[in-house]
């Protein structure tokens, strides 16, 4: 009778978690914390990223139909939204041309009006520099079209069309800024992956799975989830070495995973307005094998030594381009060769063989910012690589998520060549230091 009281029991609560009622409440869950989210941006880190920039207001035009990075941010698929600094501790908050069925909490703006009311609204508050969103190199900060610059220029009139700057560093700091309840976000975005992605590297079946197989297995992982999918592949692993298999094997997404194989996985998923980027390894063992060969262990140690001296480096304060400088002179003091990739595939492989056969490893580094994308290319925040220059400029701000990625390439006396790994796991920079927001890549999945 237990028994079936137990069965009665469990079926009972499995009906439950699948109910559409539950599965809503997820779905209000989510939207509750953008709205938290939102609230605790516009009142915390808004007031200090307009006066950090000498902004007193900041316009962001979002066109119906044409999707703006900053959407799920701000809360709206279109409109004006204007957010002002009148001097108290908090930014004055409007938008104007909007449609409630395209908005999420409008109580989080003081005022919300007409198209035709921005120019008076504006004219009224008589801002000296209006930050628009335009820039030349940062994506996230270019949603205005041409024409759409034309009919603000027209809204606000020639006085204040001539006071417009690019939005470009109060975006920046925005974004770059983060809440706690931002990084809770985030941390689960990166939990969900690690899970996902270990657990499907051990799922291989060496002579039977392919590579895709475990990619699109991934995608369905994040289907059960309720997370956003790629239409543009099942962005599995690749095989980067392998004891048996040739390089023009390898290449195929159909390819049979083989004992012998290391594996190489660089994904990221999204959750929320989220992205993260990072990668895991995995080594098939070859019958007889009970760990990863010498060489590539030998290039695993060099890596870990190499995460730890960059991660005590890496400072609260520092520009992007001053802590590449520092890095590289803390790897050096250690034994390292500073090899600046150009992140352009042939130029990169003509550095690291310039190395030749010298035992001492060589490294690139290419810290980028990551967060709400894991696009790197777009991707707001300090860079902290050779190739990206034009973010050089941007300070280490107090709780700074970015990718904690770097390349060594160790010589392997027995293969005659340079083997290189490239780890990378997502990371918090605060004033302790680099925290692992997720238990990062300490060693290489064996797969039996």
């Amino acid at each position: 009778m237990k028994k079936w009281v137990f069965l009665g029991g469990f079926l009972g609560l499995l009906i439950a978690l699948l109910s559409p009622a539950l599965l809503a409440q997820k779905a209000k869950y989510w939207y509750e914390l953008m709205n938290v989210i939102r609230r605790e941006k516009f009142d915390l880190v808004l007031p200090q990223a307009l006066r950090d920039n000498q902004v007193d207001m900041w316009i962001h035009v979002i066109k119906r139909g044409d999707p703006d990075p900053l959407e799920l941010d701000l809360g709206g698929t279109m409109g004006y939204f204007v957010f002002t600094d009148r001097g108290g501790e908090r930014v004055e908050r409007a938008v104007f041309g909007v449609r409630f069925a395209e908005f999420a909490d409008w109580s989080v703006y003081d005022y919300i009006g007409e198209e035709s009311e921005l120019g008076k609204y504006v004219a009224e508050r008589d801002p000296k520099r209006i930050a628009v969103n335009y820039s030349e190199w940062l994506t996230v900060a270019d949603g205005l079209s041409y024409t759409g610059y034309q009919k603000l220029v027209k809204l606000l009139g020639p006085k204040y069309a001539q006071r417009l700057i690019s939005a470009e560093r109060v975006i920046t700091d925005f974004r770059t800024r983060r809440v706690q309840t931002e990084i809770i976000a985030f941390a689960r975005a990166c939990e969900i992956q690690r899970q996902i992605m270990e657990k499907g590297l051990r799922r291989i079946k060496p002579g039977v799975t392919t590579l895709e197989e475990i990619g699109w297995w991934a995608q369905d992982q994040l289907l059960k989830l309720g997370l956003p999918i790629s239409y543009l592949g099942c962005e599995g692993p690749g095989v980067i070495w392998s004891a048996n298999s040739s390089s023009e094997e390898l290449d195929r997404p159909d390819y049979i995973i083989q004992r012998g194989d290391m594996l190489l996985w660089d994904w990221g998923i999204k959750y929320l307005n989220f992205g993260t980027d990072y990668k895991r390894y995995a080594y098939v063992l070859r019958e007889g094998e009970t760990s990863v060969p010498p060489g590539i262990q030998k290039a695993w140690k060099t890596a870990m030594k190499a995460r730890e001296i960059i991660k005590r480096t890496l400072k609260v304060g520092l520009t992007a381009g001053e802590a590449l400088e520092a890095m590289v002179q803390a790897l050096e003091k250690e034994g390292f060769i500073y090899t600046p990739f150009t992140d352009i595939g042939p130029k990169d492989r003509e550095i690291i063989n310039s190395l030749g056969d010298s035992e001492k490893p060589g490294i690139s580094i290419d810290c980028h910012c990551v967060g709400n994308t894991g696009n790197s290319e777009v991707a707001v925040g300090p860079s902290i690589a050779p190739f990206r220059p034009d973010r050089a400029h941007l300070k280490l701000n107090p709780n700074n998520l970015f990718a904690f990625e770097f390349v060594v390439h160790v010589w392997v006396p027995e293969w005659k060549t340079r083997f290189r790994l490239n780890l990378e796991d997502n990371a918090i920079l605060t004033e302790q230091g680099v925290e692992f927001l997720y238990p990062p890549n300490e060693k290489i999945i064996l797969v039996k």
